[in-house]
């Protein structure tokens, strides 16, 4: 058990570290970024990690049914679309609503569902104190978005003042928001659902915790249609193409790679690290996955800056991270009940 949480810890450190590492990759656009990102990342990276990994991984995949690896697909290309629809919610309605909302539905349809695609209900006791924990985690996400508030001034409505839209705008970006904290858990969803080859390799002989890393190839050929096409259709519409031989580009492509592998890292440990927390890691292993990376991810912001000058938020984002961390240990607590 100790064991499988230090893994999860080293997911953690990668996936609360890809904020920073998205950050200034000049001379690029956003859209001549995510294509590279799309193509190494989400298509290439996976594919390599899990040949060096399985041997023949391909035949797993090929055994797999077409129904099932439609579904794990498309449980990647929703979560495509959803990082779109998470960055037009931040220009609505704030960027603090939105984080709050985003990870507080992730963590709850992320963990639970699975539990129903696995149909591994845990004793009662067991699920009682993975509530608690759920709820603790909760309440931390919505310190966080307060000191978010707080940060920013009057947030989403002084936002939606300066634009003069109507409250019909910020209902559309609330929904937005929803939608994008299920793309979100989409993921984990996904994964759980695209397990068969994963059990194929294991029968094979493949090691469970490398075996995991069939269910990401699966899951993200979906996600990569949805972030290549739309990233391409802006990168041809505005004409930034040009950006791939502008000088100075050759910082941007070693931002794209190592971006690439900070953010594919973190799924691959936390695969490995919920095939060895046993039949509820997909359930525990998320919720503790979404509350510590938060954390770091937090942890980076401090130390660059982000919240220099805010101290009164300051000290309520503190108090956030530290609800987190208790509820990080009550959900602990429930896998080793």
């Amino acid at each position: 058990m100790a064991s499988a949480f230090l893994v999860l810890l080293f997911a953690c450190l990668f996936q609360g570290s890809f904020g920073i590492c998205f950050k200034k990759y000049q001379p690029f656009s956003w859209e001549a970024f995510w294509v590279l990102f799309s193509i190494i990342g989400v298509l290439g990276i996976p594919h390599i990690w899990c040949m060096t990994e399985v041997p023949n991984y391909m035949s797993y995949i090929r055994a797999t049914p077409l129904p099932t690896l439609f579904a794990g697909a498309l449980a990647g290309f929703f979560w495509g679309i959803s990082s779109i629809w998470y960055s037009k919610a931040i220009d609505m309605i704030g960027v603090s609503l939105v984080t709050g909302i985003n990870l507080g539905l992730s963590n709850l349809l992320g963990s639970f569902v699975p539990m129903v695609i696995l149909g591994t209900y845990p004793p009662a006791r067991v699920m009682i104190v993975l509530l608690l924990g759920q709820a603790v985690l909760l309440g931390g996400f919505v310190v966080l978005s307060k000191a978010g508030f707080m940060k920013n001034g009057d947030g989403a409505e002084k936002k939606t003042r300066e634009k003069g839209t109507s409250s019909s705008v910020f209902m559309t970006g609330l929904i937005m928001a929803l939608a994008s904290g299920a793309g979100s858990a989409a993921i984990n969803i996904g994964a759980t659902a695209s397990n068969y080859p994963v059990n194929l390799a294991v029968a094979q002989g493949v090691n469970s915790t490398s075996a995991s890393l069939l269910s990401w190839v699966v899951v993200f050929a979906g996600g990569f249609l949805a972030n290549f096409i739309y990233a391409m259709t802006k990168l041809i519409r505005n004409k930034t193409y040009t950006d791939y031989v502008k000088p100075g580009c050759g910082k941007a492509y070693f931002k794209v790679v190592l971006t690439s592998v900070v953010w594919f890292s973190a799924l691959a440990i936390y695969g490995k690290a919920t095939a060895m927390l046993g039949t509820l890691g997909p359930v525990v292993g998320w919720v503790a996955f979404n509350g510590l990376a938060l954390i770091i991810a937090n942890a980076w912001g401090f130390l660059d800056g982000e919240w220099k000058g805010f101290a009164k938020a300051r000290k309520v984002a503190l108090y956030g991270n530290a609800v987190i961390i208790a509820a990080l240990v009550v959900v602990g607590i429930s896998n080793g009940l």
